[in-house]
């Protein structure tokens, strides 16, 4: 007897049988068509077993019912086959079909079904804690990267330049403003770099502003910016200042003790309110900036002599820093000579070293320009030929 005879005069009690099983069971004639289905099978495809009972695979994967059919690769292949099969409940299933012959022909196909969207969900869930994974250690690689960054542009082994580049990068995580004191070239800049990219204005612009370097009579334009025709000689468009391109950023302002008296004043208001007024323009601009200064002179004896204002001072002096000067710190000498010798001779494509004796006498050298000195007698070395 054929299989199929043998279901169909027998079905009634082969359906309890395969109704009390946990794994979904379709069995087809040799040409696709359903002949029996247990309840576990309609429902994970969602289905009813008059939707299907009668009819072939192909026709159920043309209505969509379902989307992929081991019945019918067994029928091409006519042998064991085993898919993962999308239900059109959303589900997923692992179908494994049999060819079951008589005479030499496909008489049957049975297929176990094992549901495994929770599987599917759990790999899709691994999946996105792997992509999370990589996403958090780009993250990690950038902040090491920038951490790396901070670091590699203040070459030290000074003990008190690391506890300043330390402090520099804590005062990042704050917002108040920062005056970095010291004398020309002790890297003063290097400091308000490290702490702007410590902070959460790292993406926001960072203006650096030399103020010895801005003549009096351009200062408040240039700070302030200026409306279309403020003045003879303005631009036909206007121009914005330097408070504005730093808006939502950091504007450092190195030799602020430069800064006249008119031009405090003006700083002070916007330090306290927070708005600029453009020259000649008549409405106020609301600016959120952090403010670093930095300044060579003793800005208290400026006080003392009214050359600079004490109310501004204050407002300025919120964290100070002091960097000593590089005759205090001989042992970052050797250290920054090879650091500018390396970059110098990658520069010009050169091969220069320094030797023991001259390397003394740079040790004992005591450097009144500092590390921009330095910095400017390794690339004369460099590219003269000497060492």
């Amino acid at each position: 007897m054929r299989y199929s005879a043998f279901i169909r005069q027998n079905y009634d009690i082969l359906q309890e049988i395969i109704d009390n099983m946990r794994t979904g069971i379709w069995i087809t004639d040799g040409e696709g068509k359903v002949l029996i289905v247990n309840n576990e099978s309609v429902k994970t495809g969602g289905l009813t077993r008059d939707e299907v009972i009668g009819r072939t695979m192909d026709e159920l994967l043309k209505v969509g019912y379902i989307t992929e059919s081991a019945t019918l690769k067994v029928m091409a292949s006519r042998k064991e086959e085993c898919i993962v099969e999308e239900l059109g409940t959303g589900g997923h299933c692992m179908t494994t079909s049999i060819p079951m012959f008589c005479q030499g022909e496909i008489d049957i196909i049975v297929s176990v079904e094992r549901n495994i969207s929770e599987v599917e969900k759990l790999k899709s869930l691994l999946n996105e804690q792997v992509e999370m994974k990589k996403e958090l250690q780009k993250e990690l690689l950038k902040f090491q990267s920038r951490k790396d960054e901070l670091c590699g542009r203040m070459v030290t082994r000074n003990i008190n330049m690391l506890h300043i580049r330390e402090m520099a990068e804590d005062i990042g995580k704050i917002d108040a403003a920062v005056m970095i004191t010291g004398e020309s070239g002790t890297g003063k800049e290097v400091i308000a770099d490290i702490i702007h990219k410590s902070s959460r204005r790292r993406e926001a612009p960072f203006v650096k502003v030399n103020c010895a370097a801005i003549p009096e009579t351009l200062m408040e334009s240039e700070f302030f910016g200026y409306e279309q025709g403020a003045f003879t000689g303005a631009s036909g468009n206007g121009k914005i200042g330097l408070f504005e391109l730093a808006d939502g950023g950091t504007l450092f302002l190195d030799e602020v003790g430069e800064l006249s008296i008119p031009i405090q004043s003006k700083l002070l208001r916007v330090l306290q309110d927070k708005e600029v007024r453009r020259v000649g323009g008549e409405k106020s601009i609301s600016v959120d900036i952090r403010i670093i200064a930095a300044t060579n002179r003793d800005l208290k004896a400026e006080v003392a002599k009214g050359t600079f204002r004490k109310d501004l001072y204050y407002r300025l002096f919120v964290v100070p820093i002091a960097l000593p000067p590089l005759r205090e710190r001989k042992e970052d000498i050797e250290l920054l000579t090879k650091h500018f010798l390396d970059i110098f001779n990658k520069q010009y494509n050169m091969k220069k070293t320094i030797g023991p004796e001259a390397m003394g006498i740079m040790e004992r050298y005591q450097w009144p320009g500092n590390v921009r000195e330095l910095r400017n007698v390794v690339e004369r070395l460099v590219v003269s030929g000497a060492g």
